[in-house]
């Protein structure tokens, strides 16, 4: 006998409130309504209708992806989301227009996909491919793209490594003042500490951020010396320090393996492999230090390898092997990435 369901959502809260009653039919409205089947399943698997052994490693707000391109990708990215229990993204890179579009539409049940959080194109200095880029060589250039992505109705501001420093500063500041949260892939020169005593809320990726930010200070030249001061006890110290400072890591696990597994078999995949490590390796130290980790997958495009949905399961094993718990990882591609987006 089937249970007919009677359920609630809140999509920021993202959470389903479920009631069961045995019946000979489903209510008419849990059969009309447009909702993801990967949300009903979610809930039912929680709710103790489906075997535990075909649940998803996700509680019942299911899951979200703190690090998605989804123009890069293309629209069959939405399905490939839905399918793996993924209900929402933070899209950190990509067409304004088009994303705003996709959210309307799935708000108004248009169209099938997860909710979408997105930052439209990342604000970054020349560089040779301009795609979902908007280039600021000033600081007045800086703020005023913030100010259009702003009036186009974006939910954050992402910037990348090929901004000077003090058009940075600047375009963090604008966001600041336009009430909009700046999740950074840090330009050269900025430590992710300096970062985060500036107000940004989020640091991209445990590799070119937080790796990269003894060179970007002056303690390290390369990345062996980098690795080297983070294992030190002054690398403690900045831990213990972001942590203090309540900072936010995404670290993209994921797609460094992926780019690890790419490379042919011999030295250069074995010197990837090992970076690898190390990123999983401080990956676990932030999160002792009390940094909080976002679960984000970076894909980009069908031939990388990574396919949405599934690249966030694999980024909650990854953090497993990081050191966090299991319920820690899941928390990272869940109730971290929602209480962020609720953060004023």
């Amino acid at each position: 006998m089937l249970p007919r369901l009677r359920w609630s959502f809140d999509p920021l809260r993202t959470e389903i409130s479920v009631v069961l009653r045995n019946s000979s039919s489903y209510s008419r409205a849990a059969t009309t309504t447009a909702v993801p089947a990967a949300l009903l399943i979610l809930a039912a698997i929680f709710a103790g209708c489906i075997p535990s052994r075909h649940a998803l490693p996700a509680p019942a707000t299911g899951l979200w992806d703190a690090h998605s391109h989804l123009s890069w990708y293309g629209e069959a990215a939405l399905d490939s989301l839905l399918a793996y229990g993924v209900v929402g993204v933070r899209d950190v890179g990509g067409d304004a227009l088009q994303l705003r579009q996709w959210r309307d539409e799935i708000r108004s049940g248009a169209r099938r996909g997860p909710m979408i959080f997105f930052a439209g194109p990342v604000i970054d200095g020349p560089k040779r491919n301009p795609r979902f880029r908007a280039t600021a060589r000033t600081a007045d250039e800086g703020r005023r793209i913030v100010d259009s992505l702003a009036d186009l109705g974006v939910d954050l501001i992402k910037t990348h490594n090929g901004l000077a420093p003090e058009v940075y500063f600047a375009v963090v500041r604008q966001a600041h003042h336009r009430h909009l949260k700046v999740a950074s892939h840090l330009p050269r020169g900025v430590p992710a500490w300096v970062a985060v005593d500036s107000g940004v809320e989020s640091i991209e990726h445990a590799g070119e951020s937080m790796l990269a930010s003894p060179i970007y200070a002056g303690y390290a030249t390369t990345v062996e010396e980098a690795k080297t001061w983070w294992r030190s006890a002054a690398g403690d110290s900045m831990l213990a320090r972001l942590g203090r400072q309540h900072a936010v890591v995404v670290p993209t696990l994921v797609a460094y393996r992926a780019v690890a597994m790419s490379e042919p078999a011999g030295p250069s995949r074995d010197a990837w492999m090992n970076t690898f490590r190390f990123l999983e390796e401080l990956t676990g130290r932030m999160h002792r230090a009390g940094i909080t980790l976002l679960a984000g997958s970076d894909y980009v495009s069908p031939a990388e390898g990574l396919v949405p949905g599934k690249s966030i399961l694999e980024e909650i094993q990854l953090l497993e092997e990081s050191g966090l718990t299991h319920r820690e990882a899941v928390d990272a591609a869940s109730v971290n990435i929602t209480n962020w987006l609720k953060a004023r």
